[in-house]
């Protein structure tokens, strides 16, 4: 194992235990074996640290070559793929989710891996746009079904009563039906 290996390892058992503001660079050093300098020059922030664990240890965290493989080119069906694939990464990424949820930090970069999605989603729309399968703003459209399909992963996890009943997999369908009828017609 690398030292950078053993570093990512250590520090997301730390951040999985104490949470990123419990943990600080000179404990993962110390459990690391490797002199706290070494975490600077690897990694130069404890947030790009972070982000490094996260992108390492995410399910999934090639989801975007994972969706370029199953991309269809039939827009209609694109989209539900996009949301389909964004769901399950969620709830395949619980654990690193409620890690990022729990970090405080004056600059946070939360969510790495759909910010990457997110940029993603909206270049495929874009050339959507251009191949005149698309007729929206790509980034408005991307942003609301991100936040939306978001906001249903993370009321499920948090407030379990409040989409007890729901069919989540229904609603996203639903809303990304909404944007095919409004923008793709």
């Amino acid at each position: 194992m690398s030292k950078e290996d053993i570093i990512l390892k250590v520090a997301l058992e730390l951040f999985s235990k104490h949470g990123y503001s419990g943990v600080s660079t000179k404990q993962i050093a110390k459990e690391s074996k490797v002199n706290e300098i070494t975490i600077f020059r690897k990694f130069e922030t404890k947030n790009n640290l972070f982000q490094q664990v996260i992108s390492k240890y995410a399910k999934e965290g090639n989801i975007i070559e994972k969706l370029k493989n199953d991309l269809t080119g039939i827009i209609e069906k694109d989209l539900m793929t996009f949301g389909i694939y964004f769901y399950q990464f969620l709830q395949n990424n619980e654990f690193m989710y409620k890690i990022q949820i729990k970090q405080v930090d004056e600059k946070p970069m939360k969510f790495t891996n759909s910010l990457k999605y997110k940029k993603f989603f909206v270049e495929y729309l874009e050339e959507a746009k251009i191949k005149g399968q698309f007729n929206g703003n790509s980034e408005k459209v991307v942003v609301l079904l991100l936040s939306t399909i978001m906001g249903l992963f993370t009321f499920k996890i948090f407030t379990t009563e409040f989409v007890d009943n729901v069919d989540i997999a229904g609603l996203i369908k639903n809303e990304i039906n909404r944007v095919i009828e409004d923008y793709t017609r």
